[in-house]
């Protein structure tokens, strides 16, 4: 396994963690909660989870005779807020922009990434132990376990190897939690037509339009200003590009903020997603809940976390 595959996986699971796996807990039999559904975790509960899975890991590699090391992230450029309506953050937009140069490439134009400590680990590794190192991680068959998502296609992931043996561990039944999981995590798209066909969203976009028609930039949406910028001057192309990016994105923000844009936006996915979790999709909600509930428990013990549940997302 090379370690550009080793951080394909690392990066799969932490996706999974922060958008909030579910599913049947650990030592149940696919329980269904009747609490108000979860449809998120907060940082603190993804980095709890994450914490406890990679200790799960790294134990169950240790006894089949391999080291596993997840570095921390390095620390990076200030990233750009999650903006699915537009960004209406405009002391963001004044000193990033749109953050087209955020992926912050070296002299020569090339990003650079240093090797990791398992890169290192697995270059000192012959070829048969890194393929021996990649079954104990991802398992015989990485789509073992395989559910359909509605407009997304398949999900799959493995039955075993240490991953999915430390989300058993978590989550119980994995095809059950992956299932739940899915669905879960895709219910902010799988309501998003409802959302920008809503009359108040609407309204609110020809706000933002009016706005910045007034400000001299004629488009249509967010993130046809950000596709003009992007093409005409690359990312970071330049101080003239930059003061251009600046202008679109800081007139972009103000108009955005003053229609309430991306306000309107979020409280109606908010309302979306909470109706499709307590209707179409409520038995997938409820697994998902009562899953993740017992999973932060068994974390907290797993990495001596005593701190309650905190903030909960939905």
């Amino acid at each position: 396994m090379s370690g550009k595959d080793l951080r394909r996986a690392v990066a799969t699971l932490a996706l999974l963690l922060a958008t909030a796996c579910s599913g049947p807990a650990a030592g149940s039999g696919a329980p269904v909660s009747d609490a108000e559904p979860r449809t998120g975790l907060t940082g603190r509960e993804s980095g709890l989870l994450a914490d406890a899975e990679e200790k799960l890991i790294t134990a169950c590699m240790k006894g089949k005779g391999f080291a596993y090391t997840v570095d921390a992230p390095p620390a990076g450029h200030d990233r750009a807020p999650e903006r699915p309506f537009g960004l209406d953050d405009v002391a963001w937009a004044r000193a990033h922009g749109y953050g087209l140069d955020a992926a912050g490439p070296g002299d020569d134009g090339r990003t650079t990434v240093a090797a990791s400590t398992q890169d290192r680990y697995l270059a000192s590794l012959t070829a048969d132990r890194r393929r021996a190192f990649g079954t104990a991680l991802n398992g015989t068959d990485r789509a073992a376990i395989t559910v359909e998502v509605p407009g997304r296609g398949e999900i799959f992931t493995s039955a075993d190897g240490c991953m999915a043996d430390a989300r058993r561990r978590l989550y119980g039944d994995l095809r059950t939690w992956t299932e739940a999981k899915a669905i879960v995590v895709n219910l902010r798209y799988l309501t998003w037509d409802q959302v920008v066909s809503d009359p108040k969203y609407k309204a609110a976009l020809v706000s933002w339009r009016t706005c910045m028609a007034d400000k001299g930039f004629a488009y249509a949406s967010s993130s046809d200003a950000i596709g003009a910028v992007a093409a005409r001057d690359g990312a970071g192309a330049g101080t003239a590009a930059r003061e251009r990016e600046v202008r679109t994105a800081v007139a972009d923000a103000e108009c955005n903020r003053d229609a309430g844009l991306a306000r309107t936006g979020a409280r109606l996915q908010r309302e979306r997603v909470r109706e499709a979790a307590t209707t179409r999709f409520a038995h997938q909600a409820r697994h998902f809940t009562a899953a993740v509930t017992e999973a932060l428990t068994e974390a907290r013990a797993l990495t001596g976390d005593g701190a309650g549940g905190g903030d909960r997302a939905r």
